[in-house]
């Protein structure tokens, strides 16, 4: 008999302590989850920076969080209840994920195989750090024999998207203050710059204004600036500075983020949760890499989806704007050339 049989599994939490990009690369998985086991109610158990994420996710049944004294609380009581299968998302070993997964009663428990902490659960699944995110989910999903297909959450090929649950409010919302900022005519240019906090994230001011310079001497489009939570600030600097000064919306919700995607062409972004919010809403981005997040997070280079790529194995900022330009300009030339095939 298979470990997880979808008859003996009616209650499921998965556990990822993460960031609301972490949490979003995740959903592939759980949709495949909520098809290997229909019948049961699944409970995503997420810090506070990834609950937004968890609720637009529609094969999530509940929402518990980690972090303020009430919701731990009530986290912790809701954990000791009991569930018939626990995993732990995190492919990293995490204090605090381990800790909650020992807590909870279940059967079943599993997880990535790591170099400690594996005592905590029944069944581990071993993976290498070479494998892209979507191919470790793809292990877990293998072991709960869940319909997964590893090729294309990775490469997200031009199909459906992926459902979300998004308030009709918000994402009309979100459209609308795209609609209302863009100017000038052409195809909407989303262009979010964030990621401030670690400097090796986000590639270099200068380089967005040159870039935007180049994209206004073009024609044919019409960028806007994205800023998310705390961002407003430094992005409004980046986009002032342009030789044409670029309207700025947000920060929004994450559905009103959503829905300014689908009003977008093109989101032009650094290694953020907006990009994987994009590419689970089908909305072609390009995106500035190093090494590293290109092989372990990021979506493939694609039809809809196209990256340039830093030299370094942590850093995208070494990446010169004439290079930058010589990929995007081609790049988006091919998707006005889809669009007026679609049309």
């Amino acid at each position: 008999m298979h470990p997880f049989e979808p008859a003996e599994i009616r209650s499921i939490a998965v556990v990822w302590i993460g960031r609301l990009g972490d949490f979003l690369i995740t959903i592939p998985f759980l949709h495949a989850l909520k098809r290997r086991f229909p019948g049961a109610a699944i409970a995503a158990v997420v810090g506070e920076r990834g609950r937004e994420a968890a609720e637009l996710c529609p094969a999530v049944d509940e929402v518990l969080t980690w972090g303020p004294l009430p919701a731990t609380l009530k986290l912790g009581a809701r954990l000791v209840r009991g569930f018939d299968l626990v995993i732990d998302l995190n492919s990293s070993f995490s204090k605090t994920s381990v800790a909650l997964c020992r807590l909870a009663r279940a059967p079943r428990k599993l997880a990535f195989h790591r170099h400690r902490g594996n005592a905590a659960f029944t069944h581990t699944e071993a993976f290498t750090e070479e494998l892209h995110m979507w191919d470790r989910y793809g292990r877990l999903a293998k072991a709960l024999g869940a319909p997964y297909d590893v090729e294309s959450p990775a490469g997200f090929p031009d199909q459906a998207p992926l459902p979300l649950r998004l308030a009709p409010d918000e994402e009309a919302a979100g459209r609308a203050a795209v609609r209302g900022s863009a100017s000038g005519g052409g195809a909407v240019v989303l262009i979010h710059p964030g990621n401030f906090k670690k400097f090796e994230n986000p590639w270099p001011e200068d380089s967005y204004v040159e870039l935007t310079d180049r994209l206004l001497e073009r024609g044919g489009v019409s960028p806007v600036y994205l800023a998310g939570p705390g961002e407003e600030e430094p992005v409004r600097a980046i986009a002032g500075r342009a030789s044409r000064p670029c309207p700025v919306v947000g920060p929004m919700s994450l559905a009103a983020t959503a829905g300014a995607l689908k009003e977008a062409s093109l989101l032009i972004v650094n290694a953020t949760g907006t990009a994987h919010l994009a590419a689970l809403l089908r909305v072609p981005t390009f995106t500035f890499l190093s090494r590293y997040t290109a092989k372990t997070w990021m979506a493939s280079s694609g039809p809809l989806h196209h990256h340039v790529l830093s030299g370094s194995w942590e850093s995208c900022r070494d990446i010169p704007v004439s290079a930058a330009w010589s990929e995007l300009e081609p790049f988006l030339a091919s998707l006005e050339r889809r669009a007026k095939t679609v049309s």
